[in-house]
C-alpha cells in the first residue's frame, strides 16, 4: 500500500472528537491541529462543548461512539498539503434510564492537512453537504419488523411513514430528484408514504405536490413547507403545538437556524426517548433518531428557533 502520512494524524482528528463527547478531553484536538486559536477550531470546540451539555441536561450516560471514515475523493496532493472530501459515519450509543438508544449521522468534510514542523496536522476542517452524484443504497427494508409507533390519528399511517424515514434516511429513493439541501423532500416524502394525499395546484407557490419535472415549493424548500404547515397544511391538517413533548412519531419539527423567520430545516419524528422527547430523521446532513434541538449541529445558534407540527391527517 501507498505510504499516506496524512491518513495517520486525520483518523486522529475523528477519534478524538469521539473522545470528546465520550469524556470531554479536549486538549488532545489541540494537538493536531496547525493553530489552536483558529476560529474554525473555536468554532468546533463550542460545537463539542454543546454536545456534552446536552449529555448532562438529558441525563444519558454515553457508552459507546464509533465513527468509520472514508476518503471520498483527492482534491489536491501537493508535497507538504493535502484536501481531501471526507465521509463520516457515526454511531453514537448512550444509555437512559436504563434504556440503550443509538443515533447516526453521515457528514462530509473538506479537510485540508498540512506538514508543520516535523508532522502533519488539520489546517482546516469544514461541514459540507453531499455531492448529488454521490448516492447511496438504503440499508434498511420495508418488510423489516419494527416496534409500532403510537398511532394518533385515523387517517395518517404513522407507522408507514416512520418505516420509509427509517427505510430512507442514508439514501435517496430513485422516484424522487435529490437535492443539494434535501431535507424536506425527504420529509415530504415521509409524509406522502404515511397516506397524505397530495395537495395539487397549477402553481408552484401553491398546494403540495411533486411530479416527475417539477414540484411545488412547499415540497422541497423548508421555509415554503413551513408556511403551508402554518396555514394547517391541506390535506395534512397540520396543527402546531407548543412543545416538543406533545409530538408523536411521524409528526414534523420545523428550524430556523438565525432566528430571523427564514426557516431553514425540517425533520420528521421517528422515536422518543425515555422522557418523551422527540428523536428525529433528517437529510442534508443524513440523521436517524437524532435528538431534537441539533444543538450539535454546525448550524445551530443561541437564536435558534423551532415550531412543532402534528400531522392529523
Amino acid at each position: 500500500m501507498r505510504e499516506r502520512p496524512w491518513y495517520k494524524p486525520l483518523v486522529a482528528w475523528f477519534e478524538s472528537q469521539n473522545r470528546f463527547w465520550l469524556e470531554g478531553e479536549e486538549e488532545r484536538l489541540f494537538r493536531l491541529v496547525t493553530d489552536s486559536e483558529a476560529e474554525w477550531v473555536k468554532a468546533e470546540t463550542e460545537r463539542m462543548q454543546r454536545a456534552r451539555k446536552q449529555v448532562r441536561d438529558r441525563e444519558i450516560r454515553p457508552v459507546k461512539g464509533d465513527c468509520r471514515i472514508r476518503v471520498a475523493r483527492r482534491e489536491r496532493m501537493e508535497e507538504e498539503e493535502v484536501l481531501l472530501w471526507i465521509r463520516s459515519d457515526r454511531r453514537l450509543t448512550v444509555e437512559q434510564k436504563d434504556t440503550i438508544l443509538e443515533e447516526e449521522e453521515i457528514a462530509w468534510f473538506r479537510v485540508l492537512i498540512q506538514f508543520v514542523g516535523d508532522g502533519w496536522k488539520i489546517a482546516h476542517c469544514t461541514p459540507e453537504a453531499e455531492p448529488v452524484e454521490w448516492v447511496r443504497p438504503p440499508r434498511a427494508s420495508l418488510s423489516e419488523p419494527e416496534t409500532p409507533p403510537v398511532f394518533t390519528s385515523s387517517g395518517y399511517d404513522r407507522r408507514r411513514s416512520v418505516q420509509y424515514a427509517n427505510l430512507w434516511w442514508n439514501g435517496y429513493n430513485p422516484k424522487y430528484r435529490r437535492f443539494d439541501v434535501d431535507c424536506t423532500n425527504y420529509v415530504s416524502q415521509c409524509i406522502h408514504a404515511g397516506g397524505i394525499p397530495m395537495d395539487p395546484s397549477p402553481m408552484r407557490d401553491r398546494g403540495w405536490w411533486y411530479r416527475t419535472d417539477l414540484w411545488s415549493y412547499s415540497w422541497a424548500v423548508a421555509h415554503s413547507f413551513h408556511w403551508y404547515l402554518t396555514k394547517g397544511g391541506g390535506p395534512m391538517r397540520a396543527v402546531q403545538v407548543s412543545r416538543p413533548q406533545e409530538l408523536y412519531p411521524g409528526d414534523i419539527i420545523c428550524y430556523d437556524w438565525d432566528g430571523d423567520g427564514r426557516w431553514d430545516h425540517n425533520t420528521i419524528v421517528t422515536a422518543k426517548d425515555p422522557l418523551g422527547m422527540p428523536l428525529v430523521n433528517a437529510h442534508t446532513v443524513n440523521c436517524r433518531h437524532r435528538y431534537w434541538d441539533y444543538r450539535d449541529s454546525y448550524a445551530w445558534t443561541p437564536n435558534t428557533r423551532y415550531r412543532f407540527y402534528r400531522i392529523e391527517g
